[in-house]
């Protein structure tokens, strides 16, 4: 896998780690009081590259950018019923935490 690594910071002050336009991520980076922390956020592989590594070597490449940060922790959600997700999280020394999400829907999708 020779593609292009993209790292490049929207106003929001997010960082967007992609892989050419095969697979990305939304990195929030923001100091809780205790830690630096990077908060990873749609997480997506188009699916024709699905299978292929490059989830992978996209948390591979957020990792190593986290480092650049001086950030001190990596986080996520990922859906329980996301087998394939969890395993590459697993498989990159995340753990599951105690923490529970909470969502408010203002509009129906």
């Amino acid at each position: 896998m020779a593609d292009r690594i993209i790292i490049e910071w929207n106003e929001a002050k997010q960082a967007i780690v992609s892989i050419a336009n095969i697979c990305s991520c939304v990195c929030t980076i923001f100091n809780n009081g205790k830690a630096k922390v990077m908060i990873l956020d749609s997480v997506f592989v188009d699916e024709p590259y699905r299978g292929q590594g490059y989830g992978q070597k996209l948390i591979e490449e957020i990792i190593n950018f986290a480092k650049t940060q001086s950030i001190d922790s990596v986080e996520l959600q990922v859906n329980q019923d996301n087998e394939v997700g969890i395993n590459l999280y697993e498989k990159n020394q995340f753990q599951k935490t105690n923490k529970h999400y909470y969502r408010l829907i203002l509009n129906k999708w």
